[in-house]
């Protein structure tokens, strides 16, 4: 549990609104564990699960983040779970007598959760989607970066919206100001992990390629100017990289494959020029 929802449990045990916590933990655990019954589709292990007010973040083996077609399916399934509970709820009300309180409760947290999850920033679900179609043309990197940002700036707009309710004494605004804290911590979080994560990728790119065998292959043009750290920015996983290196006349002066750009990066660093890597030569 991260400590932005213990810290949640606690306030609301002092207000005496403890139950409605209660139903909010098992909403969002609910949600999680539908994220994580998508990634076991995908034969993906979920290796833990951190539970936050909005949502969570479940952290998996396999590089979910790197794999586009993938990573929006999982993400998207969080915010339709809330929703099938939303109609379950309703579909039942004929049925059953609910207390009117708890029943709009329930209705409004889980709509509320799909909805703010719907959000395309970064940690939230709708973040990953938006990656999911920004790495196809942009990288990884920046595709993390972009979505990261835009949960910045949300966090800071929710941010401003909490000091303005204490400023009008509108506590009921203050929550805002909590939830604008906490998803900016995670969304820095999330940009900070993402050099963490490719790299990672890229340690096991041998074994992958190795166990899958057949790849779809993107090409690239690099400069013999260009950077390690600028190549790897223009990286799709999961597909497999040719880099053409051109001279400063356009010319092709030889060939670099995948994992020999990754041999050089952990030699040399991001900063080393491709043109010093000694491609293959064309006669």
């Amino acid at each position: 549990m991260n400590p932005f929802f213990i810290l949640l449990l606690a306030v609301a045990f002092a207000w005496g609104r403890l139950w409605e916590a209660v139903v909010l933990f098992a909403i969002v655990l609910w949600h999680e564990t539908c994220h994580v019954l998508a990634a076991s589709a995908y034969g993906l292990h979920v290796t833990d699960i951190e539970l936050l007010p909005f949502g969570g973040v479940a952290r998996m083996e396999a590089f979910l983040q790197l794999n586009p077609q993938i990573e929006w399916v999982v993400a998207v399934v969080g915010p339709l779970s809330n929703f099938s509970l939303v109609l379950l709820g309703l579909g039942l009300r004929p049925y059953f007598e609910f207390h009117p309180n708890w029943f709009r409760f329930f209705i409004q947290a889980n709509l509320g959760m799909a909805l703010f999850n719907l959000l395309p920033v970064l940690p939230l679900d709708g973040g990953r989607v938006l990656r999911s179609i920004l790495v196809r043309s942009r990288g990884f990197a920046d595709a993390t970066r972009s979505a990261a940002r835009l949960g910045q700036a949300l966090s800071a707009a929710l941010v401003l919206g909490g000091v303005y309710g204490i400023f009008l004494k509108r506590y009921n605004l203050v929550s805002m100001l909590f939830l604008g804290v906490m998803l900016f911590a995670s969304a820095r979080q999330e940009q900070n992990n993402a050099s963490y994560v490719f790299m990672r990728y890229l340690s096991s790119r041998k074994q992958e390629l190795r166990l899958r065998r057949v790849f779809a292959v993107k090409n690239i043009a690099a400069t013999v100017e260009s950077s390690l750290g600028e190549v790897l920015r223009s990286f799709q996983p999961p597909c497999y990289h040719m880099i053409w290196v051109l001279d400063l006349e356009g010319r092709v002066t030889g060939v670099l494959g995948e994992l020999e750009l990754i041999s050089l990066l952990f030699e040399h660093g991001l900063a080393f020029k491709i043109g010093a890597a000694a491609p293959h030569k064309f006669s």
